[in-house]
């Protein structure tokens, strides 16, 4: 009998931690805090940006750092291979972004959202791809948030600036990069 019970309460446990385990994202979503703070240029600059400092890490979030001209964040907005269709995980991570990029504090702000590609496929077909997947963010934060359309655009880079060179391959480098490139009088 109390095997039994033992074994029904592992069951249990380990059901409920996989259950945990499946709804739970991948990966933390950054904040909206942290999205209007890695894009905020710096008050009184005149022209450049003073350097960040790094959000880089576990969020998914980099910050360009000194001598960048623009603030900038990586989101690991994730596609399926070969695919511009933004997945569940994704619009989480486009909700928080919308809700900045909405925020008083980046209102009226030149915002550009660049795609970029694993290293599969072609040069000129990951350039497409790369192009669709910023396309893709940029409508769904326009239809779906009150940015203006005319203060957002979208480029690709394709695989031309892999996040891990090293593999690559890897689903790491398919990914969105959000560059603030306000120009400050």
């Amino acid at each position: 009998m109390r095997k039994t019970f033992t074994a029904v309460v592992f069951a249990a446990a380990a059901g409920a931690w996989l259950a945990l385990v499946t709804v739970a994202p991948a990966q933390p979503i950054p904040t909206e805090e942290e999205i209007i703070r890695a894009l905020s240029p710096s008050a009184g600059s005149a022209g450049t940006f003073a350097p960040t400092r790094s959000l880089s890490g576990a969020r998914g979030v980099k910050v360009t750092g000194s001598g960048a001209p623009v603030p900038s964040i990586d989101l690991r907005v994730s596609f399926a291979f070969d695919s511009a269709r933004l997945d569940n995980e994704s619009l989480l991570t486009l909700n928080v972004l919308g809700r900045a990029l909405s925020s008083e504090a980046l209102r009226g702000q030149t915002m550009e959202i660049v795609g970029h590609t694993d290293a599969k496929g072609t040069h000129d077909y990951n350039e497409a791809l790369s192009r669709r997947r910023a396309a893709a963010v940029v409508s769904y934060i326009v239809q779906n948030f009150d940015v203006d359309g005319s203060l957002i655009s979208s480029k690709g880079m394709g695989e031309r600036q892999l996040l891990d060179k090293d593999n690559p391959e890897a689903a790491v480098n398919r990914r969105v990069e959000i560059r603030n490139v306000t120009r400050v009088p």
